[in-house]
């Protein structure tokens, strides 16, 4: 039997009893400080490093691969959740129309006949063909259908959720959630007047266990517990965030009566509670397609456990309801357009109105900052933006600190200023220093044994006191990643039977999109250019498509439709693709 010792957390102030057998991983996780496992605790990210002091000596050790100890100070600081959170840009012409809505009924209307029921007598005063009502809402109308002032129905299309005391300024509330893979953002609406009162964003407690939806995959297959454990922890973020907008603006969370998601496939097995084995297995098969409605207590949400929970439809294989939230966003205008969503699987989109062809493409984690040697998430202390100027190498970060590392905007902009100016070739090998002319940057190419890196930031200026390199292991990785994109992104509007210049425009979703330079990007061939074709960034559509979806059961609607008319293509599994991908790994400069 193994005993338990106390794991302390100096910098935090916080200290736990834990199991001596689990790793340090485990208790920064129980101590509610989870650690971004990109690897899925394996040890070969080393992004869960971390210093620790050991009855006085100090080490820098991998937190997924080291066992607490007796006499340990785990030597973490309070680092902040909140993620960047995109602008959603509601530009689709909506009339709001919530399928959620309050009825009020007078007290002389409730006059049931001798001897019939109260529930029919409802179902009369309405004209609305109710459904069955359940036990708990039959106990509501029980104790509540005499009340003097009369009562308030909570409907949610033909069902009734809740019958209370007739209450005319009664509050009702609902919820839209973009549930991504690394951070998690909820928008909270007064459905009475269609304002929106709130936003929070949390990183997905998910990443403490593995940073992509492969390793999570894996994690539910050898794990016992393992999906019971990663539904937990992304219920707990939603929760976490639900909690935090109430709190900020003083909502009582029963009065939330709708919750609304969008995700990934792998996401939406997760937060369902859906065994998401067969999804990481050819042919990559998912439970369901169709959008899914429970209630909120049948999932551990807390809100008002009668509210009702919507997960979008999927459009297959790995392109999930955010993709289809994405297409909701869009103008219906008889325009073709290419819409891509980068991140570590990148969906694409091909079409028009109701006709769109979708397909994803395996680009690995290398977009968003991770499997790099310095690679991290876009938050406070990652170099987001590189430019090179008469030698001289500018870098800006994120929270105007020292750095700490590069997130995936970073990355596109310094392969794009060594391709540009030279440093690498096309094939992306890092010069020779002797073969560069310009001195300053022939002085940051260093040589470890036969391996060049590039020096983006030098020790004195980091927080680490090292140097930020893009080694060229890490130039590699946006290769195999940005021709992944490309070679899709061609493969859809072929198969479309399209031309590039058919398009009317490009347009880029997801938090990567929203902040690489965008021709820096077409300049390494990652986005495809077509000449007068525009390319823009559209922000977080998948969440304004969820938002969409909650304010209107006409968009609901379009939702389905949109889900059952799109036609998912397999990409990877067509001949041409390994051919135009080896192609496509050159980085061609585009001007």
């Amino acid at each position: 039997m193994s005993d338990y010792i106390n794991v302390n957390f100096p910098l935090l102030g916080k200290s736990i009893h834990i199991d001596e057998n689990r790793k340090i991983s485990d208790a920064c996780e129980l101590a509610g400080h989870p650690l971004n496992l990109v690897c899925g605790g394996k040890g070969k990210c080393n992004k869960c490093a971390v210093d620790i002091s050991v009855y006085g000596e100090l080490s820098t050790v991998l937190a997924c691969q080291t066992q607490v100890s007796e006499g340990i100070d785990i030597m973490i600081t309070e680092e902040s959740e909140e993620a960047q959170i995109l602008t959603t840009n509601i530009s689709k012409n909506i009339k709001p129309n919530p399928s959620l809505y309050l009825l009020h009924l007078n007290n002389n209307l409730l006059n049931t006949p001798l001897c019939e029921n109260d529930w029919d007598r409802i179902i009369q005063l309405t004209g609305i063909d109710l459904n069955e009502p359940s036990l708990e809402v039959l106990q509501s109308l029980s104790n509540n259908y005499h009340n003097p002032k009369g009562i308030t129905l909570v409907i949610s299309h033909n069902n009734v959720l809740d019958i209370l005391p007739k209450d005319i300024d009664m509050p009702l509330y609902g919820l839209a959630y973009d549930i991504g893979s690394t951070s998690i953002v909820g928008y909270l609406y007064d459905l009475t007047n269609y304002t929106q009162v709130g936003i929070s964003s949390k990183l997905n407690k998910q990443t403490s266990i593995a940073g992509d939806v492969v390793s999570r995959i894996e994690y539910t297959i050898t794990n016992p517990n393992g999906l019971v454990r990663l539904q937990k922890l992304v219920i707990d973020t939603i929760n976490e965030i639900a909690e935090n907008i109430c709190k900020e603006n003083n909502i009582d969370k029963n009065n939330i009566y709708q919750a609304s998601f969008c995700g990934n496939s792998t996401m939406q097995h997760l937060f369902l509670g859906l065994n998401p084995a067969h999804l990481g297995l050819a042919p990559f098969t998912s439970t369901t397609h169709r959008g899914v409605n429970t209630i909120a207590s049948k999932l551990g949400i807390n809100i008002n456990p009668r509210a009702c929970v919507n997960f979008l439809p999927l459009l297959g294989g790995f392109v999930g309801a955010d993709t289809t939230s994405v297409l909701l966003s869009l103008q219906n205008d008889d325009k073709d357009r290419l819409i891509i969503d980068l991140g570590t699987n990148g969906e694409i989109a091909v079409g028009r109105n109701y006709s769109y062809k979708v397909s994803s493409t395996a680009c690995g984690p290398a977009l968003e900052g991770a499997g790099l040697e310095f690679g991290m998430r876009g938050t406070k202390g990652a170099i987001e933006r590189v430019n090179i100027h008469s030698g001289d190498l500018v870098y800006k970060v994120i929270g105007d600190v020292k750095p700490l590392g590069i997130c995936g905007s970073g990355i596109i902009d310094i392969v794009s200023e060594l391709l540009h100016y030279d440093i690498i070739n096309k094939r992306g090998a890092i010069a020779d220093p002797s073969t560069v002319t310009e001195l300053k940057l022939a002085e940051r190419i260093i040589i470890n044994g036969n391996i060049k890196s590039f020096i983006i930031a030098y020790g004195n200026e980091t927080e680490s006191g090292k140097p930020i390199l893009i080694t060229q292991k890490d130039i590699r990785q946006v290769q195999l990643a940005k021709a992944a994109i490309f070679t899709g992104c061609l493969m859809l509007i072929e198969e479309s039977n399209l031309k590039g210049e058919d398009l009317h425009e490009i347009l880029i979703a997801g938090a990567f999109g929203n902040y690489i330079d965008i021709n820096k990007a077409q300049y390494i061939g990652m986005i495809p250019y077509f000449k007068n074709i525009p390319v823009s960034s559209i922000g977080n559509a998948a969440a304004t498509g969820c938002q969409m979806f909650l304010l209107s059961k006409d968009e609901e609607e379009e939702c389905n439709k949109l889900a059952k008319s799109a036609i998912h293509v397999e990409i990877a599994s067509n001949p041409n693709f390994t051919t135009g991908f080896m192609k496509n790994t050159y980085l061609n400069k585009l001007y």
